[in-house]
């Protein structure tokens, strides 16, 4: 009996310490080197680890609003390269370019904004993508 509870110590344990190795992913997912530009209205911007997230509403071909979600790496590497905490505020009409999913579905990497204000940022990936010319408003 006195096994017991040492035992779901243990399973506990185990299981807290996969959860994080779950969340890491590759970029295996994201189309390297295919580049989409999108301009759109900003939904939310979450600014914190592990990788900071844009929810951009975008108009499609068919006039229907697609909701976007791009990620950045976390924000001390993109800090240098000009994202901050107010970088994106919801309502501000943005043009990003992002390396979007091989399968189609609306998601990508950022690899360059344009804010509202016209203020260019620079590539928000790490290595593969080097390829981070920002879009032109």
């Amino acid at each position: 009996m006195r096994s017991r509870p040492i035992v779901l110590l243990i399973v506990v344990a185990a299981l807290s310490i996969q959860n994080p190795l779950l969340a890491h992913h590759s970029s295996a997912a994201f189309d390297a080197g295919k580049k989409v530009i999108l301009k759109g209205t900003v939904k939310e911007w979450v600014y914190s680890n592990p990788h900071c997230m844009l929810l951009l509403d975008v108009k499609g071909q068919d006039g229907q609003i697609v909701q976007w979600l791009a990620e950045t790496q976390p924000p001390a590497s993109i800090f240098p390269v000009g994202y901050r905490r107010d970088s994106f505020k919801a309502g501000d009409q943005v043009t990003i370019t992002v390396e979007p999913f091989k399968d189609g579905r609306p998601y990508g990497r950022i690899i360059g904004a344009v804010l509202a204000d016209g203020k260019v940022l620079g590539p928000a990936t790490s290595a593969p993508s080097t390829s981070g010319a920002a879009p032109q408003p």
